[in-house]
């Protein structure tokens, strides 16, 4: 297929679609309008946000088509302004929130690739924000804790805050605006300086737009990495004439626009998810939330019960009724990290209970078994456990 170019394969979607449903469910309570977008645009899209003369080195070679050049999109950005400026706006719709979840295009240097921590097709939960400069601290105060509540669900705590500013020295890389540099970084600063969150300054890390709050991360070979990202731009608005009507009927210009992408891109933060819980996933991200393993395949009918109750509340199941030995069965099983194995047998079918096992590989808790809970009280537990996207698995705890 390519290098930096990955495939997902069926348990790595379930993945990725967990992580966008809990993003969709985070950003409809923070009023954000979903919106998609084209893979590709005219050149003069790309020129008049400026990312041909700044970022043309990301971006794969132009396509030549019978009515003009086409570029595939390196971000969604551009064509999100165009969503505002689609139609005349009121100072009554600021702030006026649109978020995608698309796919797009980096020309990722060959060397620069690093598994799915950098790839050439990324796909990402995007948004952006349109507002006037006094909503600026609340949208990025806003912003800041929709990644602390993310990072907390998820487990991550090992993270520090990055206002990447612009290099004076290197015009050519940014828009020399130097005013307007000056007061965006400020006001960031001031920001997070209300916040009271603790953050490093980095010159030479800004979009060329603007400066930004970036998250970073370590991974697990010592490298630094950019999870988050939340971006203050100021050119949008000239370039695109981006405004609004004013609480007098006037048009004004001074529209701002925030860039933000709190998951990264999901290529990215499934691969510290992973390096985070070492594939042993909470119950809610994990592929297998339940294997079901009968002791012989006299069970076999209890197991399709307990099976399809499972699957109506959306649970994630799979069913081993084979012949083989209990013990070889969870020796196979494990190797796939499922939250939960269900031991069926004779005693289980009976009292219409299940035996609860966590048996993952590297997992602390392995071996930890939990016998003749009711099927209904484990069904209802895990249900709980799943729908709240807890971080641990609870329905267990050491035999007496």
């Amino acid at each position: 297929i390519g290098k930096g170019l990955p495939v997902w394969l069926p348990n790595g979607e379930i993945l990725k679609s967990e992580i966008e449903n809990y993003a969709l469910e985070t950003e409809e309570s923070y009023e954000y309008q979903r919106v998609t977008t084209p893979a590709l645009a005219k050149q003069e899209l790309f020129e008049c946000s400026g990312h041909l003369p700044h970022y043309s080195d990301g971006m794969y070679p132009p396509m030549e088509m019978d009515d003009g050049t086409y570029y595939l999109k390196a971000m969604n950005c551009p064509m999100h302004h165009l969503v505002y400026r689609n139609k005349k706006r009121s100072y009554r719709e600021l702030p006026f929130r649109i978020a995608e979840y698309g796919t797009c295009y980096r020309n990722e240097m060959s060397g620069a690739l690093a598994g799915l921590l950098r790839v050439r097709m990324l796909s990402m939960n995007d948004a952006h924000i349109y507002c006037t400069l006094d909503q600026v601290g609340q949208e990025v105060a806003n912003n800041i804790k929709m990644v602390q509540d993310y990072y907390s669900k998820f487990g991550f705590e090992n993270y520090h805050f990055r206002l990447s500013l612009w290099d004076p020295e290197n015009t050519d890389k940014y828009i020399e605006q130097p005013e307007n540099w000056a007061s965006t970084q400020n006001h960031l600063r001031e920001i997070l300086d209300e916040l009271k969150v603790p953050y490093v300054e980095a010159i030479g890390e800004a979009a060329f737009y603007g400066p930004k709050i970036d998250i970073q991360f370590t991974t697990a070979l010592g490298r630094e990495e950019s999870m988050s990202t939340i971006q203050l731009d100021f050119a949008a608005k000239e370039r695109f004439e981006l405004s609004y009507k004013d609480e007098n009927g006037d048009e004004n210009g001074e529209v701002f626009v925030i860039h933000r992408a709190p998951l990264s891109t999901h290529e990215r933060f499934v691969a510290f998810l992973t390096e985070h819980w070492a594939g042993n996933f909470p119950t809610w991200l994990s592929p297998v939330q339940v294997q079901i393993i009968t002791i012989s395949e006299k069970q076999k009918q209890y197991a399709s019960k307990v099976a399809s109750m499972l699957k109506e509340e959306k649970i994630r199941v799979s069913v081993d009724d084979s012949d083989a030995t209990i013990g070889k069965k969870i020796r196979m099983h494990r190797k796939m990290r499922p939250a939960y194995m269900l031991i069926l047998g004779e005693d289980e079918e009976k009292e219409n209970t299940v035996s609860i096992r966590i048996d993952r590989k590297g997992d602390s808790r392995s071996g930890d078994q939990c016998n003749g809970m009711p099927l209904e009280q484990f069904i209802t537990e895990l249900t709980i456990e799943v729908n709240s996207r807890s971080r641990k698995l609870s329905l267990v705890t050491k035999e007496d």
